[in-house]
């Protein structure tokens, strides 16, 4: 009974909104707007259990066109025609006979005050039941409100969007110089860091996952930290986080765009910077830095349907890393396990776990059939990690090197009704959290800074975040700098 009085009090309302907006040439474009907005989060909603944040439609409105296409499947089409189309045509054909406008004030006036008023005696019936339960669920109640929470989330977001241009980026580590260490002759100094995608620590075998996702891996000496968490669930949160000076919990989309980053520190230290993009961008991190965008090189080798695999990358390193003669940090931005397309992801010979789900419409596929194609992102994200060892191994003679990679955020695969990522951080799942961590020390990296693997190993299941990828990329780098924080240097309590 309560879920009744609570839906007709909410629908009186909602009535109210929309009769304050009841005027000529705004309330058919208004309704439709609503109309179209309630269908698309009903959707993303009904089948992915996705909650529309800011982040969201941030995410919407940055995401390349090959993404876009994964998600225009049958069933979302299917439903935008019956829930959205349809009723907007017949709102469209619906004759309005408006009154002027001190009557339309007259009449519309008493029917808002009174649906106002239904509202808050409906409210008020039980008030001390509705209050607690809006103070125990107040943020889940108000996120899965459609059409509010998907039109306040993208007013949240331009709104921002238009302040935060305004923000003076300040300077960051400008006293980094980069400390000599006696490496072998002739020898320079250079670290990968690779960002995945969408991979969650829960299904790589090196974290005790019961299927081997990682058997290239576990035959190359890496280190995998099994208590690693994001900064968010979405990239557009998380790769900003993760290279940023600010902790997770004091970080800001407007912090991160007044201060430089990782990548600055690392260029004012005199270490040659590149960023290689095979996702749907940087987020900004790389704005003062060489990028090269292997994502929109149409290479037919590597890339479908304004997509390409991750191969690119691997086979870019192995073409380019000649051209480094000084020290260097590289980073590889992965297009990883993103998904609903995890099909996409990888080469039909890496197709180990069948049978898998071969489209985006996870209602035509079994929950198992979707965990198999996202196994198999995974044995491929392994596969190009090997390769990227395999790789600095070969070019021992000219580089002391290692790897560290890191996934932006992890992945719900039908979980508790909950499928993608991107749910609020305070009612995000482990699952979307929990993330992969796996470095890799040539033996000279090992020799010339210390580093004791045996120490490491032993510190595996102790706590990491994203928060500590800044300052660990600058002690493998052997930067020092104000801003260098040996706390949160994940490596420096193993470094001799």
């Amino acid at each position: 009974m309560k879920v009744v009085v609570m839906a007709v009090a909410l629908l009186l309302l909602h009535i109210a909104i929309l009769v304050l907006f009841s005027a000529q040439y705004v309330i058919k474009p208004f309704l439709i707007l609503m109309v179209m907005t309630a269908a698309g989060g009903s959707y993303f909603g009904e089948t992915f259990g996705t909650i529309i944040t800011r982040n969201v439609v941030e995410a919407t409105l940055t995401t390349t066109a090959g993404e876009s296409r994964n998600l225009m499947t049958t069933g979302f089409i299917t439903h935008m025609v019956l829930y959205g189309l349809l009723p907007s045509l017949l709102i469209v054909w619906v004759r309005i006979k408006h009154r002027p406008i001190f009557k339309k004030i007259l009449v519309n006036t008493p029917v808002i005050l009174g649906c106002v008023v239904g509202f808050v005696v409906l409210v008020a019936s039980d008030f001390g039941a509705y209050s607690s339960m809006y103070r125990m669920h107040r943020n889940d109640i108000m996120a899965r409100l459609v059409p509010y929470k998907p039109v306040a989330s993208t007013v949240d977001y331009f709104v921002r969007h238009y302040t935060e241009r305004h923000i003076v980026m300040q300077p960051l580590g400008q006293d980094a110089v980069q400390e000599t260490v006696a490496l072998p002759e002739g020898k320079k100094l250079l670290t990968v860091v690779v960002v995945g995608e969408t991979a969650r620590a829960q299904n790589f075998s090196l974290n005790g996952y019961n299927r081997e996702t990682n058997p290239e891996l576990k035959k190359r000496e890496v280190i995998a930290f099994t208590n690693t968490t994001s900064c968010g669930t979405e990239t557009s949160v998380s790769v900003p986080c993760m290279f940023s000076p600010f902790p997770r919990k004091d970080y800001s989309s407007a912090k991160f765009k007044g201060s430089e980053n990782l990548l600055d520190v690392l260029q004012y230290a005199g270490v040659k910077v590149e960023w290689w993009e095979n996702n749907t961008g940087d987020k900004g991190v790389a704005d003062r830095s060489k990028l090269i965008d292997l994502q929109n090189s149409y290479d037919p080798k590597y890339c479908e349907g304004g997509e390409c695999l991750d191969q690119i990358l691997s086979d870019y390193l192995r073409d380019h890393l000649k051209d480094f003669d000084g020290n260097t940090t590289l980073v590889l931005h992965m297009t990883g396990s993103h998904g609903p397309a995890y099909y996409m992801r990888y080469p039909p010979e890496m197709a180990q776990f069948k049978p898998e789900c071969r489209t985006a419409e996870f209602s035509e596929c079994e929950d198992s059939q979707i965990v198999n194609a996202y196994d198999n992102t995974i044995l491929y994200t392994d596969k190009i990690l090997s390769q990227i060892i395999d790789i600095l191994k070969a070019n021992e003679d000219k580089f002391v090197s290692s790897m560290i990679y890191m996934s932006d955020h992890g992945e719900s695969l039908g979980e508790r009704g909950l499928y993608l990522h991107a749910a609020p951080y305070f009612i995000a799942p482990d699952t979307q959290t929990h993330i992969p961590f796996i470095t890799w020390f040539s033996p000279d990296y090992q020799a010339v800074t210390g580093t004791d693997l045996s120490c490491l190993r032993a510190s595996t299941a102790e706590e990491a975040s994203h928060d500590n990828l800044f300052h660990t990329v600058l002690g493998m780098m052997n930067v020092k700098t104000s801003v260098y924080d040996r706390s949160l240097d994940r490596f420096a309590a193993c470094r001799k």
